[in-house]
């Protein structure tokens, strides 16, 4: 990997160039021989675009951003047993808690076959005209509503980034958002 590009020589005469001036050879040479030497050692994520979309859409949504109060590690054996594990069922969990005002909202990873992800969600005040939405990059939001005492899931979600909505009425303070993370 040649990360020294051919640039031409420049004389002492040269180095007092303005900014404002047209790129020439030597500036398109350079600027080349940049551009293959962080593409080589730092490349874009290849999601990079797509991530950053998913994030523009959910500021449009204009909902209230939630505060993480909680991420725990892993539980090792949630939802395991050893013939389970031998069917590469689910093997771990992880509980994440969420603030905004006076809601909070708590949710549980659990790890399903074929790589997907089981979101178990609670509000903490029943909520039986609440909306939750989830919002992945790529694809259209997921939506359910919460049961009498706020219990609401998603079975089965790919991994990778999402967020949580949750619609409220605007007379208990309008929909509010989980900041994104991965599942």
């Amino acid at each position: 990997m040649d990360l020294n590009p051919r640039v031409p020589e420049i004389g002492d005469d040269e180095l007092d160039v303005s900014p404002a001036e047209p790129l020439d050879e030597t500036d398109r040479a350079l600027l080349a021989g940049l551009a293959r030497v962080t593409g080589r050692m730092d490349p874009m994520p290849a999601d990079l675009i797509e991530r950053s979309l998913f994030a523009a859409t959910l500021a449009g949504l204009e909902a209230e951003v939630m505060e993480v109060v909680q991420l725990p590690g892993a539980l090792a054996g949630v939802r395991s047993s050893a013939s389970a594990a031998a069917e590469d069922a689910p093997a771990e969990a992880r509980t994440i808690s969420f603030t905004h005002g006076d809601l909070t909202l708590m949710i549980q990873l659990s790890r399903e076959r074929a790589g997907q992800v089981r979101v178990d969600g609670w509000i903490a005040v029943p909520t039986p005209s609440y909306t939750v939405e989830l919002h992945r990059p790529g694809t259209e939001p997921t939506r359910t509503d919460a049961d009498e005492d706020g219990r609401f899931s998603f079975p089965a979600v790919p991994h990778g980034p999402a967020s949580l909505i949750v619609r409220r009425p605007a007379a208990d303070g309008g929909p509010v958002s989980t900041p994104v993370i991965e599942l």
